[in-house]
C-alpha cells in the first residue's frame, strides 16, 4: 500500500495473499492449514511466521535491538527528567524512523485556546524579545571551495547555506586547525563534512571527522571525507540519538586531545538543545582534566523550533527569567510555525514544500494553520503579517536562551542570519567560539 503498487510475491495455490501478507486477509481464506503469520515485535513493517517468530528475534532481524556503545547513556543530554509516556514513546526504536507524530507536541491546540490566552503568551515574548533580543546582524557569506561548484548545480538553495556557513567558519576562525576534530551532529549524508574538508584543503588525513545521526542513510560522504591520499583521515560514524550520547567516550574524540569543531545545517528543534548540552557536558569533564578549551568553534544552522521540549532545553534559569511555564512554553514553541508557514497561496507553498522535502525534515512541521483563512477571521485576531512576525520573535527568544547558555560557559556567541530569506525562511545560525579567542 505505501508504495501503492501490487505485491511481486506468488501466493500459494489454495491462499489469497503471498506468505508476506497473509496478515492483510481477515478471514484467512483458504489458509486453515498454513502456518500463521505475525508482525515483526521489532517492526510492524514486515512479518514472520509465529513457528519462526523466536529465531528471528534472536539471529535474523535487521531491527533487533544492538549491543550499546560506550558512548550511550540514557537521556544523559536531557536538562529535566522526561515523563513517564516519553520515556514508554522511546521504546519504539522505529519511531523517529518512521517520523511518528508525538502525542505530547499533537496535544497542543493553539486554536483552542481562549482568547485572553494567547494574548498573555504573545504579550509575554514580545516583552522578553524587547529586552533580551538584540539586532541580528544579516551576513550572507560565501567561501571559494563552495562556489567552485556553482556553475554545476541547477537548484543553488543547499550550496548558498552551505558557501555561507563556511563563510561564517573562516571568519571565525574555526578553519584554521586542519588537525582538529570537526563534529557534525544530525550529520546525515555527511555533505557538510565534505565541504568542509575541500575548504580545509587537507589532503594528509590530518583532520578527525565524527558523524552523528541516529539512523543510516545512503549516499555517504564518508568515502570523500577519508580522502584520496595514502594517509586517510580518519572518519567516524556514530549512529546514537544525541540525547544518549557522551562525546566524550566516543573512540575518536577519546583517542586524541585534538580541538573539536562542532557543527551542523538545520539541526531540527530540540536536537539543537540537546547537541548544546552533550558539547556542554564535554566542556565540564575537559575543564576537570585541566583542558580549559576543548572547543573551539560551534556553528548550527537552527530550525524546526515548534518541536522543541521543554525538558530537553538547556536554559531554564532564562525561561524563569520571562516568566515562562512549561505549558506556555510549548505553545509558544508551537507558535513559532507562525514565522514559517507564510501565505497559503498556490506558489508560495509549493516553494515551501520543496524546501522542507529538500531539507528532509518536512515531517517536523506541524502547522494548525493550514485549513484556516490565513487572511481574516483567524482564531489569533491576527492578519498573516502580524502572525509571522510574532512567529519569528518567538524563534529569536529561543535562540538567546540558547545563546545564553554559551555564554555560561565561557563563550562569545552570537545570531547572525547568513542567507536571505528567499533562499531559506530557516535563515539563522548560531556561532560561538571561546571568549578568549574574541
Amino acid at each position: 500500500m505505501r508504495k501503492r503498487r501490487y505485491c511481486s510475491l506468488p501466493a500459494k495455490k489454495n491462499l489469497k495473499y503471498c506468505g508476506e501478507h497473509l496478515t492483510a486477509d481477515p478471514n484467512n481464506e483458504g489458509a486453515k492449514d498454513a502456518p500463521k503469520r505475525v508482525p515483526c515485535p521489532y517492526d510492524s513493517s514486515h512479518t514472520v511466521f509465529e513457528k519462526d517468530l523466536e529465531r528471528h528475534m534472536q539471529k535474523r532481524c535487521n531491527a533487533r535491538p544492538k549491543e550499546q556503545p560506550a558512548c550511550y547513556s540514557l537521556n544523559v543530554n536531557c536538562t529535566l527528567p522526561l515523563s513517564a509516556e516519553e520515556l514508554e514513546f522511546q521504546q519504539n526504536i522505529f519511531s523517529h524512523q518512521k517520523m511518528h507524530v508525538q502525542p505530547w507536541l499533537a496535544r497542543v491546540q493553539l486554536q483552542k485556546l481562549s482568547r485572553e490566552d494567547l494574548d498573555s503568551i504573545i504579550n509575554k515574548v514580545l516583552a522578553a524579545y524587547e529586552v533580551h533580543v538584540p539586532d541580528i546582524p544579516k551576513e550572507k557569506l560565501s567561501h571559494p571551495s563552495a562556489e567552485k561548484k556553482r556553475p554545476y548545480i541547477s537548484n543553488t538553495k543547499h550550496l548558498d547555506q552551505l558557501s555561507s556557513l563556511l563563510g561564517h567558519m573562516e571568519k571565525n576562525g574555526m578553519l584554521n586547525d586542519k588537525i582538529a576534530c570537526f563534529v557534525e551532529f544530525g550529520a546525515g549524508k555527511g555533505e557538510f563534512s565534505a565541504f568542509v574538508k575541500r575548504a580545509l584543503q587537507e589532503e594528509n588525513g590530518e583532520a578527525t571527522y565524527l558523524l552523528i545521526d541516529r539512523k543510516s542513510v545512503r549516499n555517504k560522504a564518508d568515502q570523500t571525507l577519508l580522502g584520496h591520499s595514502e594517509k586517510k583521515s580518519r572518519v567516524q560514524r556514530q549512529l546514537i540519538d544525541i540525547k544518549d550520547l557522551v562525546l566524550s567516550k566516543v573512540e575518536c574524540i577519546a583517542d586524541n586531545n585534538k580541538k573539536m569543531i562542532a557543527m551542523s545545517k538545520h539541526l531540527c528543534g530540540c536536537a539543537t538543545d540537546i547537541s548544546l548540552k552533550c558539547l556542554m557536558n564535554y566542556v565540564e569533564e575537559e575543564k576537570a582534566k585541566q583542558n580549559s578549551e576543548p572547543i573551539a568553534g560551534i556553528i548550527i544552522a537552527l530550525c524546526c523550533h515548534q518541536i522543541c521540549r521543554y525538558e530537553m532545553y538547556p536554559n531554564q534559569e532564562y525561561l524563569k527569567s520571562i516568566d515562562m511555564s512549561k505549558t506556555e512554553f510549548e505553545r509558544m514553541c508551537k507558535m513559532t510555525s507562525w514565522g514559517t508557514c507564510g501565505s497559503r497561496d498556490a506558489d508560495k507553498k509549493n516553494s515551501l514544500q520543496s524546501e522542507q522535502e529538500e531539507d528532509e525534515h518536512a515531517n517536523n512541521i506541524n502547522d494548525e494553520d493550514d485549513n484556516t483563512d490565513v487572511t481574516a477571521n483567524h482564531y489569533s485576531g491576527r492578519d498573516i503579517a502580524e502572525r509571522k512576525s510574532i512567529g519569528l520573535k518567538c524563534k529569536r527568544v529561543l535562540d538567546i536562551g540558547r545563546l545564553k547558555y554559551l555564554q555560561s560557559f565561557g563563550f562569545d556567541a552570537q545570531l547572525v542570519y547568513y542567507v536571505d530569506p528567499e533562499t531559506s525562511l530557516e535563515n539563522c545560525a548560531l556561532i560561538a567560539t571561546p571568549k578568549d579567542r574574541a
